[in-house]
């Protein structure tokens, strides 16, 4: 995608600061959204979504991301590391239209789960149980059943619990973007553990930072020269840093 101007920037940190974490996630990736289809992100396999926000962070940061997360076992942290590169190849792998599912006599069409779905259900109070949550998850993603060549009611509650594991491992496989999970060892305690890798965090944070950061540019700028925020923005990034260099004494 293209490199995000200033100005976009600066948009985008302001439309987001204050919304949900799914609300984030859409506008954030409607910004790396070039395509033209039908389907809106809302709607799409959040996989799909991912994939926008990764190729955002390619976009302001480049291909390497490195995060720190707490380790369970002593506290200490763990840093890791990963590419966007490596991230989007999992892309060619999701199943915008997965077949049904087959199972302990049971026949379940089903679709990956999205944006929109999670929003739905965080909307919910009974979601704060994490096992109902995923319940809910569930139950909004089943489209028709079927057992014993009868047709049932859609839903994962009445479900066996091996045709709901086998159920959610097909979700798992049919968008591998969905949920992306790493796994640690800490260098000081050798603890062993499994981290969540959240993308769209993790361009809220480059976003933020940049932001704040063109904000004190153009206020440095302004007060030097009298420029108009627009005028600063409007400048490319390496004049933009000669010029502060100038005004720092950095440049002669």
């Amino acid at each position: 995608m293209r490199t995000l101007p200033a100005g976009e920037v600066l948009r985008l940190w302001e439309e987001c600061r204050d919304v949900s974490p799914q609300t984030r996630a859409l506008v954030l990736a409607a910004a790396a959204d070039d395509a033209i289809v039908s389907v809106p992100p809302v709607e799409r396999p959040i996989g799909r979504v991912t994939a926008l926000l990764l190729r955002l962070r390619n976009a302001l940061a480049g291909p390497r991301m490195s995060a720190v997360v707490g380790c369970p076992g002593c506290c200490g942290t763990v840093e890791f590391q990963a590419t966007t590169e490596a991230l989007l190849a999992l892309e060619d792998k999701i199943v915008d239209s997965p077949p049904p599912l087959l199972h302990g006599g049971y026949e379940v069409v089903w679709r990956c789960l999205s944006y929109g779905d999670l929003r739905a259900v965080a909307e919910q109070p009974e979601a704060q149980d994490p096992d109902r949550g995923a319940l809910l998850l569930l139950e909004r993603c089943v489209l028709s059943l079927r057992h014993d060549e009868r047709t049932a009611a859609p839903g994962a509650v009445d479900l066996p619990d091996a045709v709901r594991e086998a159920l959610t491992e097909a979700m798992s496989s049919a968008d591998p973007l969905a949920d992306l999970l790493v796994d640690l060892r800490c260098p000081d305690c050798e603890h062993a553990f499994t981290a969540d890798f959240d993308v769209a965090s993790f361009v809220w944070a480059e976003v933020e930072s940049r932001a704040r950061k063109l904000l004190l540019d153009v206020d440095v700028l302004a007060r030097a020269y009298g420029w108009s925020e627009s005028e600063v923005l409007a400048l490319s990034e390496p004049r933009r840093a000669s010029y502060l260099r100038i005004v720092t004494g950095e440049l002669p």
